[in-house]
């Protein structure tokens, strides 16, 4: 840490400068910073360099973090900033604001009186689920048969048996969780699956919906606790912002990463979309890996050219682009993420 920032939960539909009651990351207040017809909700805090945290002090931040976008949902729609957004002063937060408008104004739209639930299901019991799967025939078969084999093939028999009961545990789980989502999905506007943690769990699926149907979506859950008759587990979390459906994350560039691509592309001080992705070609086919079986540093030179056109590509986002050191310092993109979720 060191030196004076500000650290962006997110972004509301109001014009005005507006102080809350509440501390945000380190203790800093917490305010808006508005621009046009919306505002980012910041705090001040020591600038903070968020992946080189310990774990612990990441993970109080988080929580910090959840909680004032959550009490500022209680009056606000607000769309979440992705955690971690340390910016360097207000200038800063009025480029993000201006930069990230045409995205962040229609974001607030479509997510007014909307709110995410978070639904996990697991089995109550996983032992007797097991133990159900294992008086399956083809199963009892194979454990029979594993059971009869000399010392030297037991082990090969009871990697398979394992795969066999992985495998039935797998469909059981798609097909509870396929109908789950089906009777959940009606009541939302939209959802997002995420990964199950262990087999214990059956799903774990984020739920767009109107604050208004909120009491019925509870109550198909509530349906389906009495349809599985205790043999699941339900845990809804919410509500939340639409942290899985509408998180925004800020991109800038290093100078001497996008000068080192520069250079690798032999470009000049400026140039188009056309001259990067014709360069790209050009080096692409030359250092192809299959060019070079059996070198491992030719794959690892071909990573490094898509890995530089994949950033050249980002910062030249218009049909012509500068790499002066000004301009690659000012550049600045808001937009949504493409995998939201991320405070997960």
């Amino acid at each position: 840490m060191g030196g004076k920032g500000n650290y962006i939960y997110g972004f509301i539909n109001i014009n005005e400068k507006k102080k809350f009651d509440y501390a945000g990351i380190d203790g800093g207040e917490v305010y808006t910073q508005p621009y046009q017809d919306i505002a980012a909700v910041v705090s001040n805090s020591p600038s903070i360099q968020f992946d080189s945290l310990p774990k612990e002090t990441l993970l109080l931040h988080l929580a910090v973090y959840q909680a004032v976008i959550e009490r500022i949902m209680r009056n606000h729609n607000i769309i979440p900033m992705k955690f971690g957004t340390a910016v360097q002063g207000e200038e800063e937060i009025k480029r993000i604001l201006k930069k990230g408008y045409d995205y962040i104004k229609p974001g607030i739209i479509a997510m007014e009186d909307k709110i995410e639930l978070d639904v996990v299901a697991m089995w109550s019991n996983l032992d007797a689920v097991l133990k159900t799967i294992g008086e399956e025939e083809e199963i009892k078969k194979l454990k029979a048969e594993a059971e009869s084999k000399p010392p030297d093939q037991k082990l090969e028999a009871g990697i398979t048996l394992g795969k066999m009961v992985k495998a039935s545990i797998n469909r059981k789980r798609a097909k509870y969780a396929s109908e789950m989502l089906d009777a959940l999905k009606k009541e939302s506007e939209n959802h997002r699956t995420h990964d199950v943690m262990d087999d214990s769990m059956i799903m774990n699926v984020a739920f767009l919906i109107n604050k208004d149907n909120k009491e019925i979506f509870e109550s198909k859950i509530d349906q389906m606790d009495e349809k599985y008759q205790g043999e699941l587990n339900f845990r809804i979390v919410g509500p939340l912002p639409p942290y899985s459906f509408c998180t925004f994350e800020m991109k800038k560039m290093d100078f001497s990463d996008v000068i080192e691509a520069r250079e690798m592309f032999d470009l000049g001080e400026e140039s188009t979309t056309l001259e990067i992705r014709e360069a790209y070609w050009k080096l692409s086919k030359k250092f192809h890996p299959d060019k070079y079986p059996g070198d491992a540093e030719a794959q690892k030179r071909f990573e490094n050219i898509t890995r530089a056109y994949r950033l050249l590509s980002d910062y030249c986002d218009g049909e012509q682009c500068s790499f002066k050191e000004k301009d690659v310092k000012e550049w600045l993109v808001v937009k949504p993420l493409e995998q939201p979720g991320a405070y997960r």
